[in-house]
């Protein structure tokens, strides 16, 4: 009797236990394992810290909220071997590249093959020099809008042009400067820089000899020349940087979410949305 009551004890007790092993214990379904997202972000140097700290996060709360598993290389002057590393080693659905700087390196990785990643480069401010991207079948630019980008300097010349400004022009000869501008007999205010060593000196003899008020810069140029230049007295532009923009941060990335929890990435090139872009104007 003591053996059967003892046996019928043991036996409820293995079910009782059977039947709750799991409970309180949240058990991931391997479909769901298959479905959890995983990022890279890699952002520059030159990101603002405003900026960093939304990021920083932004990826927390992808994490915590979403299961979005990431790593965040930050503070790159390039995408380095630490980067080319871990494409080798992780697999990621979406690689984010934030910032103009890192947009030649990064360009270079991904013609490597490594990943099968979807890349997304997002501009930082309007175009630099050597920032240009390679958009393929793995690629997507997130930019500013390049005919907004012209009219708003092509506008502010033709404001100190109604102001009757004297303007000096330096450029390269395959850059030429619009002849509504600068006219075939003003010539002589136009300075190129192909293999002249002495454009500062003859650019100061323009500005003194014409009493010019402005030089404009239509082709790239270095900060020092640009610095240089400045110690003429006179006002300085340079076209090709003379934009910055105040991006919403905060909404860029909220539009990158809904773009990977609906899985409609695009490749190719897309312009910030009224929303992403709070403000472009002169510097």
């Amino acid at each position: 009797m003591t053996n059967t009551r003892l046996l019928f004890i043991l036996t409820l007790v293995i079910l009782l236990l059977a039947s709750c092993g799991n409970r309180g214990i949240p058990v991931i379904k391997q479909e769901l394992l298959d479905q959890k997202m995983s990022v890279l972000m890699l952002s520059s140097s030159g990101m603002p810290a405003s900026a960093k700290d939304v990021l920083g996060q932004t990826l927390k709360n992808w994490r915590d909220a979403d299961s979005i598993a990431y790593d965040w290389v930050k503070d790159l002057n390039a995408v380095d071997d630490n980067v080319v590393s871990k494409l080798k080693t992780k697999t990621y659905d979406y690689i984010y590249v934030i910032g103009n700087e890192l947009f030649p390196s990064a360009n270079e990785t991904m013609a490597l093959g490594i990943t099968t990643s979807k890349w997304t480069f997002i501009q930082s401010q309007p175009w630099a020099v050597g920032s240009a991207v390679s958009v393929n079948e793995q690629a997507s630019l997130l930019q500013l809008d390049l005919q907004q980008m012209e009219t708003m300097k092509n506008k502010a010349i033709q404001d100190l042009l109604l102001q009757n400004a004297v303007i000096e022009w330096v450029t390269q000869s395959d850059r030429p400067i619009p002849s509504a501008w600068a006219p075939s007999e003003e010539a002589d205010h136009i300075v190129l820089l192909n293999n002249n060593n002495q454009w500062f000196q003859q650019l100061t003899f323009q500005v003194h000899q014409h009493r010019a008020t402005w030089v404009i810069f239509y082709s790239p140029v270095s900060e020092e020349q640009l610095q240089k230049t400045k110690s003429l007295g006179v006002s300085v532009m340079d076209f090709s940087g003379a934009l910055t923009a105040d991006l919403n941060w905060t909404q860029i990335f909220e539009n990158r979410l809904a773009m990977m929890k609906t899985h409609t990435w695009q490749k190719g090139i897309q312009n910030y949305n009224p929303q992403e872009l709070k403000e472009l104007k002169m510097k």
